[in-house]
């Protein structure tokens, strides 16, 4: 009878190890966006690698409406991590619309991700050659309030247009390709990883070209705006497209809510640069993330864990 007590004993005390050992595994979020798009599959993987190599966490890629929706469910910390463009989160810090009246203060940023790019995209017989030749034309500029249509606007009116010179159509980069390719505007303006696969599509149906912007105009202008950077779309990434594209760029960051503990972004680092191959395999913009442009376009302040990982491998702000 005795040694059935102690068995007891012993498997009560093994289970209440066992519970206490799950209890002491962490529940965390990360916000991404649609499954159709590139935050989704890009969060998942990120996920995926940080519950692999970072003991007693567990991190789930949650999909949702993607910058905005996820800066919203940040400041009301209903979760710890986003993925957001850094014009957004810029927006979203310094109290921009939407955020004018509430600005987000508790974002931190983490790493820069891969470059989300702004290519303006017109059929190849419309005669449209400059940024300048889209006075008058019908422009999709992208959904209204988003951050594709914010800088789509800062861009054309740093090359002297306004809309009040356009025909401005407020569509999504899914509905403007459409809508190009049913003759309905001249312009469609994208601001997405490349290659986009909306682009793909219509440029194996159309002849389609990408606009440069005046590069000395820009390099100006981006001078005070911290969450662009000048980027080359090289010649062959879309049918047709066969000569280099100067344009903007403004990259998906990672990020995480202000009190989320110092120990644990570092770690999360830690494991997301050291294992970046397993992030290259599992989607095309995943090789565009590397640790020597973590920092680049970074809009908002760093979060300390971030600060102290990137001091660690010789690396500052």
């Amino acid at each position: 009878m005795r040694i059935k007590k102690s068995m007891v004993l012993f498997m009560a005390f093994m289970l209440l190890g066992v519970a206490a050992k799950v209890g002491a595994v962490e529940r965390l979020s990360l916000a991404t966006g649609g499954t159709a798009g590139t935050y989704y599959p890009i969060g998942s993987a990120i996920a995926s690698i940080v519950m692999k190599h970072v003991p007693d966490l567990e991190l789930t890629a949650e999909s949702t409406g993607a910058s905005v929706a996820n800066i919203r469910m940040l400041q009301s910390k209903r979760v710890e991590f986003i993925m957001a463009a850094s014009n957004t989160s810029w927006g979203a810090y310094q109290g921009h619309e939407p955020f004018k009246d509430a600005p987000v203060k508790n974002i931190r940023g983490m790493a820069s991700l891969y470059p989300e790019v702004f290519q303006f995209i017109v059929l190849e017989d419309s005669g449209l050659k400059t940024m300048r030749d889209l006075k008058g034309k019908r422009v999709a500029v992208g959904a209204p309030g988003s951050g594709t249509e914010r800088t789509a606007n800062m861009v054309l009116e740093a090359h002297g247009i306004t809309y009040d010179d356009i025909d401005e159509q407020f569509l999504n980069f899914g509905e403007a390709v459409t809508a190009l390719k049913d003759g309905l505007i001249d312009c469609a303006i994208v601001g997405s990883g490349i290659p986009t696969s909306a682009v793909v599509d219509a440029s194996a149906s159309l002849h389609v070209q990408l606009l440069s912007v005046d590069r000395d105009v820009m390099e100006k202008f981006l001078v005070d705006i911290p969450y662009l950077a000048m980027i080359v779309i090289p010649g062959g990434i879309y049918r047709g497209v066969d000569e280099d594209v100067v344009t903007v760029a403004s990259p998906a960051i990672l990020s995480a809510e202000a009190d989320v503990p110092d120990e644990l972004v570092f770690n999360i680092l830690k494991a997301l640069f050291g294992n970046l191959d397993e992030l290259s395999a599992s989607h095309a913009q995943g090789k565009m993330i590397r640790l020597e442009t973590a920092l680049n376009a970074m809009s908002i302040p760093l979060h300390p864990g971030a600060q102290r990982f990137y001091r660690s491998v010789g690396m500052s702000k």
